[in-house]
């Protein structure tokens, strides 16, 4: 009898879905502007970009709620109850718009209080260049913190993911580009030096609460 090959699996995964809206370009063309016109009459942080109010359904128009329908679908796609049975919800979606311009970041952080959570690039204000100099990257941080590293920092993981254990990941943006992620997992973006003004949609999804049985 044969000695059987010994078995990998990737436990405690952590999701990252990558998706490019099918609609992007007459989406960004109606949002851009919108964005735009709202930096200008406000000031963000210094160095962490312009960032909107709560109020950004109110005036992000009616290509916002269609984008607001695939995060929904890709979401419920994305999502299963804990024996693995398919659903449909009703997410509750809390989104702002930001813009960041040269020398810009954002600070890694959690979002605590949803389920999912990501970024949609209306334009990732590189201009089609290729040039990695340009920065911007999306991080992603290994939710276990240092821990993967902390016995032997020089050492991995073979397999899909083990190499950035206790680390990070990037994501270079790219306008249209989705990135959906558990709200659990830090994401921030690294120093931007595009030549254009970044413009992002930043969005948390809830789950509906439970409903109660008498």
């Amino acid at each position: 009898m044969p000695t059987p090959k010994p078995q990998t699996r990737s436990l405690f995964a952590t999701p990252v879905c990558v998706h490019f809206l099918p609609v992007a370009a007459e989406v960004n063309a109606d949002l851009r502007p919108l964005i735009l016109d709202k930096a200008q009459a406000q000031s963000g942080a210094r160095g962490q970009g312009w960032r909107s109010g709560g109020d950004f359904e109110s005036w992000g128009g009616a290509h916002l709620q269609t984008l607001f329908r695939v995060l929904r679908d890709l979401a419920n796609s994305l999502t299963a109850t804990r024996s693995g049975g398919r659903l449909t919800l009703d997410w509750s979606i809390a989104a702002c718009a930001a813009m960041r311009q040269k020398g810009d970041y954002q600070d890694m952080a959690a979002r605590p209080g949803a389920f999912w959570s990501g970024i949609y690039y209306v334009d990732d204000g590189y201009q089609k260049s290729d040039d990695e100099a340009l920065g911007g990257e999306c991080e992603l941080a290994d939710p276990r913190g240092p821990l993967p590293a902390m016995v032997a920092p020089g050492l991995a993981y073979r397999m899909p993911g083990g190499l950035a254990a206790g680390q990070s990941e990037i994501i270079r943006p790219q306008s249209g580009m989705i990135l959906l992620h558990p709200s659990w997992q830090p994401r921030g973006e690294r120093r931007y030096d595009g030549p254009a003004q970044r413009l992002t949609i930043e969005f948390d999804l809830s789950a509906p609460a439970p409903s109660s049985t008498p």
